[in-house]
């Protein structure tokens, strides 16, 4: 069985099975910002074994997209077998195998009773990278014979481990039908030690350095082979004539062939005490700085959100090691879903969590885009545009990468993508994200350095994606995609329209400043005739204007209302679910994810409470929700219009989204890390009312009916302040030991008195 543990807490996923396996592999996802590790998983089947191992940057031209991130090998247990037969190990009947992820000390433990000739075992492996800055990976095995007594009988087992070429790409990271491996395993050095061995990709020569240590009491000798271009590992005999127990412990590591002279080992043993006690230290202090605690009737809650912060600390800490800024991909280093891609939910999700909880962070997924500006500003001039245009899909350089067209097979068939060429407001989230960044770290070195000139390149290209229309006698933009992928060809986004008329008027706000690009008079007065010229589609609900999410989907035909909540994409029949799977237009009013409501969720101060009340109890129950980026927009409107409970159960499924919702036989999407980081803004952003004014922390505290407390961190202008929302309105705010005054202020929001600083 699967188990998530935090503490003495603990809930059982799923049973263990091949089925399963591939799902398992991905929950249980060890990662840091420089490498992501599928650990060991007892029954794993053979697609299970395609996805090992993913490094930050390592890339190689893709199948159907112009890049895709490298599933490489990883060092792990190859096979376990008796010395005199061969005969391979095999599960007992009756024994449940176990695997426990650890989220407190980030860490995996599997446990799984064997029989070899009659005679039973029992093999427990643990593994955890080492810290959160090294591409460093410790394993403890160990093997017991446990049918101790008279009838034993001793028996010498070996276990092989090392490399194998079983780990490959699927096309487009998910489909089993069409596979390529972007390496070799290359030249092998052995030592008595363990061995090291190079693995090239087309574009990198990575050196793998593995170490072997076994324990005082064990006893047995390891010899180390290569089967060229194939395998490369260490056969380790067990003597159970001589002891009942044995321990193995390795200790890996991937660098640069460049990074060193060559090929060769340490000669000094690691100590495994010392790697664990170091990383145990390290993740300690990261909940202390990071945890969030859920007080309520429901325990599933917080042991979701626990699973998600953890994910996001995993993937993002330290990450600003990086020279370039950090790329970070739709699934984080768990899968080569989406190819390695990053996109929009970047910038409006993952950023948002790091500007609060380390902005540095925060200022490295910037940086990306910064160092991808010349791409963009090219990107742009190949599509007839002007300034940055971002990717909808953009790789490890910063170029689109999203497949024009989708294969389908056994059929010769394909299916036409449109988000690449239809989805136009990337570069209005990328100035958003920079806007909040901003507002809540006061960082004008960033801004003088790098932000005016991310703006005004992004402005640039807002407003050349405008054309005046003389039967609206407005600026639109006609044929596009907006966060709704049911819907393309449609004109007047509203979400595209609006965001990018903002990237604009921020732009136009900031051209004062010292530092800002100088641009001409005649461009200043261009931006300020389309920013106030903007058409925006509305329409009449209940009395009501709100915003219409595109021209015309108030005439399209009516589709059945998902009043039930239900997990995962509520698809009312089989037509629509078919429809989604083959990327076809939508011709009802059914919405994928939130459209609208993202633009509401992002700025709230917009729009009136009466216009955003109505807009979400029309919109939510016409959306699937078939996209995980969904829930955290809906939970904090939700929030924003005095919904606690619905916005609660919001923070839930997106939380829990893996969990919870995906498919358990075969699954292999990997882990939706943006859904993750929406449900902690739909936490502090919605139901805690999290806002910045100038120099002052706002809260508009809310409590759901079944919750009876919670508490959350968050990083502001140099000080890192714990906040717990009580009962009745009721806010404690520390920094450090220092418990900070709050002032309720008349509007019911509760502020922090003075600078925190």
């Amino acid at each position: 069985m699967l188990i998530i543990s935090y503490g003495k807490k603990h809930e059982i996923v799923t049973e263990i099975s091949p089925d399963s396996s591939t799902f398992i592999s991905c929950i249980t996802t060890l990662a840091n910002s420089l490498i992501g590790l599928r650990p060991y998983v007892p029954k794993s089947s053979e697609r299970t074994q395609r996805v090992q191992l993913l490094m930050d940057r390592v890339y190689a031209s893709g199948i159907g997209v112009s890049r895709e991130i490298v599933s490489l090998p990883a060092p792990r247990i190859l096979r376990l077998y008796d010395v005199e037969t061969g005969e391979p190990a095999s599960y007992q009947d009756g024994k449940t195998a176990k695997i426990t992820l650890s989220i407190d000390t980030a860490s995996v433990t599997s446990t799984e009773y064997l029989h070899v000739r009659g005679e039973a075992f029992e093999l427990i492996v643990t593994q955890f990278i080492d810290v959160p800055n090294k591409t460093e990976v410790s394993t403890i095995i160990e093997l017991r014979q446990i049918n101790i007594g008279t009838t034993r009988k001793p028996r010498r087992l070996r276990l092989d481990y090392g490399l194998d070429a079983s780990a490959v790409n699927e096309y487009l990271g998910t489909a089993p039908w069409l596979t390529a491996r972007h390496y070799s395993i290359g030249q092998c050095h052995f030592s008595e030690g363990g061995f090291s061995v190079i693995v090239t990709t087309a574009e990198r020569r990575l050196c793998y350095d593995i170490q072997f240590r076994q324990q005082s009491f064990s006893s047995g000798f390891a010899t180390t082979w290569a089967d060229s271009g194939k395998s490369c590992a260490t056969s380790v005999t067990f003597d159970f004539s001589m002891n009942e127990c044995h321990q193995l412990f390795t200790h890996w590591q991937i660098r640069s062939e460049a990074d060193s002279l060559g090929l060769g080992i340490s000669s000094s043993p690691f100590d495994i005490t010392a790697c664990q006690n170091e990383h145990q230290t390290q993740w300690r202090t990261l909940w202390e700085e990071h945890d969030v605690t859920i007080n309520a009737s429901d325990e599933s809650i917080e042991l979701g959100i626990k699973y998600a912060i953890f994910q996001l600390l995993q993937h993002g800490i330290d990450s600003y090691n990086h020279m370039l800024g950090s790329i970070s991909p739709a699934r984080g280093l768990t899968s080569p879903y989406h190819s390695g891609a990053t996109f929009f939910d970047t910038e409006l999700h993952k950023c948002i969590f790091w500007i609060w909880n380390d902005p540095q962070v925060a200022k490295t997924l910037i940086d990306y885009r910064y160092h991808c500006m010349e791409a963009a500003i090219e990107f742009a001039k190949s599509t007839g545009f002007s300034g940055a245009r971002f990717p909808e899909a953009s790789n490890d350089r910063g170029t689109e990468n999203g497949p024009h067209y989708v294969l389908s097979y056994p059929d010769a068939g394909m299916v036409r993508e449109w988000s690449v060429d239809e989805v136009l407001h990337i570069s209005a989230d990328v100035c958003y994200a920079l806007y909040r960044y901003w507002s809540a770290t006061n960082d004008d070195t960033y801004m003088n350095m790098r932000g005016y000139k991310i703006i005004t390149e992004c402005a640039r290209f807002a407003a050349s994606v405008f054309t005046w229309s003389d039967k609206k006698q407005a600026y639109v933009i006609n044929s596009v995609m907006g966060p709704d992928e049911y819907h393309y060809h449609v004109d007047n986004s509203f979400f595209t329209n609006y965001l990018l008329r903002w990237c604009i008027k921020f732009a136009l706000s900031l051209i004062d400043c010292k530092f800002f690009p100088e641009i001409s008079i005649t461009e200043m007065k261009n931006w300020k005739a389309i920013s106030d010229n903007v058409y925006l589609p509305w329409m009449m609900i209940d009395g009501v204007s709100i915003p219409e999410e595109f021209d015309g989907y108030a005439t399209l035909e009516e589709t059945g209302l998902r009043n039930e909540k239900k997990r995962g994409p509520q698809f009312m029949d089989e037509n629509e679910r078919s429809s989604a799977a083959k990327l076809e237009n939508f011709t009802s009013r059914a919405i994928k994810q939130a459209d609208v409501v993202l633009l509401m969720s992002m700025l709230p101060d917009d729009f009136s409470d009466e216009v955003k009340q109505v807009a979400f109890k029309f919109y939510e129950p016409r959306t699937v929700h078939e996209s995980s980026l969904s829930y955290g927009p809906h939970a904090m409107l939700a929030a924003d219009i005095g919904e606690a409970d619905n916005c609660a159960d919001f923070i839930s499924r997106a939380s829990r989204y893996n969990l919870d919702f995906t498919p358990i036989s075969n699954y292999n999407n990997g882990l939706h890390l943006s859904a993750y980081a929406g449900a902690w803004q739909g936490l502090v952003e919605g139901l805690a009312g999290l806002r910045v004014d100038g120099e002052r922390l706002y809260f508009r505290p809310q409590l759901p009916s079944h919750w009876n407390s919670y508490r959350f961190t968050v990083y502001f202008r140099g000080k890192r302040l714990l906040i717990t929302i009580l009962a009745d309105g009721i806010v404690d705010i520390y920094s450090g030991e220092k418990k900070l005054t709050a002032e309720y202020c008349s509007d019911g929001r509760i502020s922090i008195c003075g600078e925190t600083e």
